[in-house]
């Protein structure tokens, strides 16, 4: 069975794998991770060169690994994806299909970009019949290039390039059941959060967010004496450096939930409890960033909410991450401490196994950003010896033919070549015009190619908010909006339900929704300080006003009424709560078409 070295080059951790290749339940021989320079990758692309290789080169004789052979795992946002439909075909001929429609797909210069896709699942219908749903990835043949020459610094032969979101798929769903479940992939800038349900991948995010910004707020922290990144993160790996909630709720230790310790669990000091604060704050724009995704999944999919968030990568050795996910999402998150479809020695490696989940996808299924020429010359072996051999055959056999043929053939040859001339010459004329159609069609293929780039896919974001801005009643309030290119979730609070059946209808009178759906209805209890308090920018005026003409009348001045309603308690008032899922029509968009073309 052929062994594989998997590589993902981290920010800070480069982790490597030796594993076996292509194989569905596969047997890890040895782990380790590497520190990976400052600066040496950058969003995916590689900057580092002859001494990170070195430490590379090292590592691996120290771990006596000699596996040349190695799949690279990347993740970068200069990898563009589309998800697309292709008609149900064998697997050989789905790559030709796409590429073949590779220009509807991406808007962009194809010839510095390798195409890769991974087919998510098959949707059936009866109008159109079965379709597969695909993930199509273009990745920049600069990006390739650099992993295939640190290849050659360290040694080793590159046979393939892997989406690191592909895989996480790959090992992940041999791991989740039938039930939706959220993989999140945390690293030092970066999270990947995977949407899988009974073995198929039903949605992707890459967000903007990491553990990076708690690293830096511990280390600003006066509680703790960290000044090195490194260190720090060790740090967070060990003890419990953050506090366990932001909000204040606490969800109870599940069984088979491993209790987490706190940092210093006697030290109850204003500064420790400050600067657990501050990290756990640090780590809240990656929490509501996950929370948005779920929220996406659950609007489209009420019947299969996601119910369990599992955690690898980096993140997943920061101690309490796992307990601050469920505590500020409601989610039940846990840590990837082991694999079922992996064979996985804990004494030939290091570090906790969910560290490694995009190395070992990468050598289950990886998706080949790899160019043509590239597999053939991996493919082939030329023996040129015995090319030369036939080659020399071929010429004394083809000498023998023409000396028989002799001096028939020659007359014939040299009457075709007087017709072919002449005909050259009839010709001639047509072959401008040619050439000028040519140049005409390129030129309309860019002007087409740059009116899809003037597409904006927040037309339907924009009207919506405009629609909303005039016609939505002063009473409501917005408590949550989120959106994508294709629909919104708003969540609103107004007085009564009555007030919100007026407020559901107008909204489904919009020009510039397709449909109106209720995701929940709840009622709270407000005070009315906090009521009047949200409504004080829209009717500040004019309460003012009446306020002044009502204390003439009554004989009281404004600032004998202030005094009187401090005197007062805060009332509480029922408010009722409820989120929508608006849906945007469909955008239609009239190409420009080609015209007939005379030429002159």
């Amino acid at each position: 069975m052929a062994k594989i070295l998997t590589i993902e080059i981290g920010n800070a951790l480069t982790r490597i794998c030796e594993m076996d290749f292509r194989v569905k339940n596969p047997k890890i021989y040895k782990y380790l991770s590497v520190p990976t320079p400052q600066g040496a990758v950058e969003d995916g692309f590689l900057t580092g060169g002859v001494e990170f290789a070195a430490s590379v080169r090292k590592a691996l004789n120290e771990n006596k690994i000699k596996t040349k052979q190695t799949v690279f795992s990347v993740t970068s946002s200069k990898i563009a994806t589309r998800e697309v439909m292709v008609p149900v075909v064998k697997t050989n001929q789905i790559d030709g299909m796409i590429k073949a429609n590779a220009s509807d797909y991406f808007p962009i210069d194809l010839s510095e970009y390798e195409l890769a896709h991974l087919v998510l699942g098959t949707e059936k219908s009866e109008s159109q019949g079965d379709r597969y749903k695909a993930l199509v990835m273009a990745a920049g043949k600069n990006l390739i290039s650099g992993y295939e020459n640190f290849a050659k610094l360290c040694g080793l032969q590159m046979v393939s390039l892997d989406y690191s979101g592909n895989s996480v798929f790959q090992l992940m769903k041999n791991e989740c059941g039938e039930e939706a479940e959220m993989v999140l992939k945390v690293e030092e800038h970066t999270a990947f959060a995977s949407v899988i349900s009974a073995q198929s991948l039903v949605l992707q995010r890459n967000l903007a967010y990491g553990v990076d910004s708690a690293v830096q707020a511990l280390m600003n922290a006066k509680a703790f004496e960290e000044d090195n990144y490194k260190d720090a993160l060790e740090l967070m790996k060990r003890k419990t450096c953050i506090k366990l909630s932001v909000s204040g709720s606490v969800k109870p230790v599940e069984d088979g939930e491993e209790e987490v310790e706190d940092f210093d669990d006697m030290d109850d000091s204003e500064k420790m409890l400050a600067a657990k604060q501050e990290i756990a704050e640090a780590l809240m724009p990656l929490i509501a960033n996950v929370g948005r995704v779920v929220d996406l999944y659950n609007s489209k999919n009420v019947e299969s909410p996601i119910k369990h968030i599992r955690l690898v990568g980096l993140g997943s050795d920061i101690s309490g991450l796992s307990k601050l996910f469920t505590n500020e999402l409601g989610i039940h998150t846990t840590v990837m401490s082991k694999f079922e479809s992996v064979n996985w020695p804990k004494s030939s490696g290091e570090g906790n196994p969910g560290r490694y989940i995009a190395c070992i996808g990468a050598g289950i299924a990886p998706v080949g950003f790899i160019s043509e020429e590239k597999k053939k010359s991996n493919s082939k072996d030329v023996n040129y010896k015995n090319v030369t051999i036939l080659a020399g055959l071929f010429f004394v056999a083809a000498s023998a033919a023409l000396a028989v043929l002799g001096m028939t053939r020659y007359n014939e040859v040299k009457a075709e070549e007087a017709r072919l001339q002449r005909l050259e010459a009839t010709y001639a004329p047509a072959e401008s015009v040619y050439h000028q159609y040519n140049n005409l069609t390129a030129l309309f293929n860019e002007v087409r190619a740059g009116y899809r780039m003037t597409e904006s896919p927040n037309d339907g974001l924009l009207d919506f908010l405009t629609e909303l801005e005039e016609k939505l009643p002063a009473d409501a309030l917005v408590r949550d909006f989120a959106s994508n290119d294709t629909q919104a979730v708003i969540t609103l609070e107004v007085s009564d339900m009555e007030e919100a059946a007026k407020v559901i209808q107008t909204m489904r009178e919009f020009t510039s929704l397709m449909t109106v759906s209720v995701a929940g209805v709840s009622t709270e209890e407000v005070k009315t300080e906090d009521v009047n308090a949200s409504q004080a920018e829209t009717g500040g005026e004019e309460n003012g006003a009446a306020q002044e003409e009502g204390g003439e009348e009554n004989g009281t001045t404004p600032e004998e009424g202030g005094a009187a309603s401090q005197g007062e308690e805060a009332e509480s008032v029922t408010r009722v709560v409820f989120s929508l899922v608006c849906q945007y029509w469909p955008k239609v968009v009239e190409e420009p078409t080609a015209e007939t073309v005379v030429v002159e």
